[in-house]
């Protein structure tokens, strides 16, 4: 068992050095590299600070082009808009016309209806006139030209608006 335990301490002292010397060793190599891990840390600090700007930019990218097709159908839509203004106004504006077109129409067939009513009216009256001349001249017409009896005398009759 001696033995034994003198491999174990041999076993054990080389365990312990290489543990000492690996920690020894460690500290040593922190220090001197001390700079490079701060370039190191620092260039993915960048790194990723670069890549949070290019997820920025590419953000920015699609906002623009979110953007210009919103001005792009916007523009549309205006044209679109002013175009059946536009038209809508010209259609006003001809049913304006339109409109006063046909009062003046109205007006005028009004003016024709009144003066057409005065004429039948007139007519009318010129009609019974006529019509009652007529029965009173029946009971005074003769045949014959050169008749004594006849009354009145030929050309002498006169009508009651020729008496007037």
């Amino acid at each position: 068992m001696i033995i034994l335990l003198q491999i174990n301490y041999e076993l054990l002292a080389i365990f312990s050095s290489l543990i000492g010397g690996g920690a020894l060793g460690g500290l040593v190599s922190t220090i001197i590299n001390r700079k490079e891990n701060k370039r190191i840390k620092k260039s993915e600090a960048v790194k990723s600070e670069a890549e949070a700007k290019k997820e920025d930019v590419s953000a920015a990218v699609e906002m623009m082009g979110l953007l210009e097709r919103t001005v792009s159908h916007m523009e549309r839509m205006n044209d679109y808009n002013k175009t059946n203004s536009e038209e809508l106004l010209k259609l006003l504006r001809d049913k304006d016309r339109i409109n006063e077109k046909l009062r003046n129409d109205i007006k005028l067939l009004q003016l024709q209806r009144t003066e057409d009513h005065r004429r039948i009216t007139g007519l009318e009256k010129a009609f019974d006139r006529e019509f009652d001349w007529r029965k009173d001249s029946d009971y005074h017409y003769c045949r014959v030209k050169d008749c004594n009896k006849r009354q009145p005398p030929l050309g002498t009759f006169k009508r009651e608006s020729q008496q007037k």
